[in-house]
């Protein structure tokens, strides 16, 4: 049995991720709620949740 503390909670590449192909609004049936309804909507708090852990696998290399 795996104890809580030897979880390991890591970040994920955006590669991992993958892309968001197609906005789950679209066919929401609070569609015509839009935008107002946004703040309380789980399927983007967890998309959101999602893209936050997301480590850019773009290196960022700004030389003068």
């Amino acid at each position: 049995m795996m104890s809580m503390e030897n979880i390991v909670n890591r970040d994920k590449f955006d590669f991992e991720i993958g892309y968001l192909t197609k906005s789950p609004c679209l066919n929401c049936k609070n569609r015509a709620d839009l935008p107002k309804c946004h703040a309380g909507c789980l399927i983007l708090d967890e998309i959101q949740t999602l893209l936050a852990r997301g480590i850019s696998s773009q290196a960022a290399s700004y030389e003068s």
